[in-house]
C-alpha cells in the first residue's frame, strides 16, 4: 500500500493488481491512456485539429473524424479542467481516513479527486504516485494489459 498524509486526512492506494478490485484496475489503465492518448490543454486540441486538417487534405476523412473526435473530448476535459491522471489516481484510492472509496463513475472519482485537491495534493504528488503504481505494475505482473498491449504492438511494428 502507498500512503499518503495530507493536513489531517490518510489516504491510502492500492499499489498491487492482486490487492485491487479488477474495475478499480481497468479504470486505472483507461484513464492513463487517455491521458497520453488524448491529452487535456488547448496545445493538445490544437494538435488534434492539425492532425485532422492533414488527414482531411490526405483524403483519409475516417481518420479525420477521429482526430476531431477526440479533439472534441480533450476540450471537454480542458474546460472541465479535468486531468485524466487526477482520475486515474482518483481510481486507486481505497480509503480517505479509513473510509473505503467504491464509486467509480466520473462524478464519484472527481469527488474524490476534489477531496485530495482539498487537502493539499499537488500536481507534482498525482503525477509520482501514479507513476510509481504504474512501474510496480510493470515490475510486478508481466500480465498487465498495458504490458501485453506493448509487446503485441511491438512485435507487429517489428514484422
Amino acid at each position: 500500500m502507498i500512503h499518503l498524509f495530507k493536513k489531517n486526512i490518510k489516504i491510502e492506494f492500492y499499489d498491487s493488481i492482486e490487492e485491487m478490485p479488477h474495475r478499480n484496475y481497468m479504470k486505472f489503465n483507461k484513464e492513463m491512456m487517455r491521458q497520453n492518448e488524448v491529452g487535456n490543454d488547448s496545445n493538445d486540441v490544437l494538435k488534434r485539429i492539425e492532425r485532422a486538417m492533414s488527414f482531411i487534405n490526405a483524403g483519409s476523412a475516417d481518420k479525420a473524424f477521429r482526430e476531431l473526435s477526440n479533439a472534441r473530448m480533450t476540450y471537454t476535459y480542458a474546460g472541465a479542467e479535468i486531468q485524466p491522471r487526477g482520475l486515474a489516481l482518483a481510481s486507486m484510492v481505497k480509503t480517505i481516513d479509513g473510509q473505503k472509496q467504491t464509486d467509480l463513475t466520473s462524478d464519484g472519482l472527481r469527488r474524490v479527486l476534489t477531496v485530495l485537491q482539498d487537502n493539499g495534493i499537488t500536481k507534482g504528488e498525482v503525477d509520482d504516485i501514479s507513476e510509481e503504481i504504474k512501474k510496480k505494475w510493470s515490475v510486478n505482473s508481466k500480465f498487465s494489459f498495458l504490458t501485453n498491449l506493448k509487446e503485441k504492438m511491438l512485435s507487429i511494428i517489428r514484422r
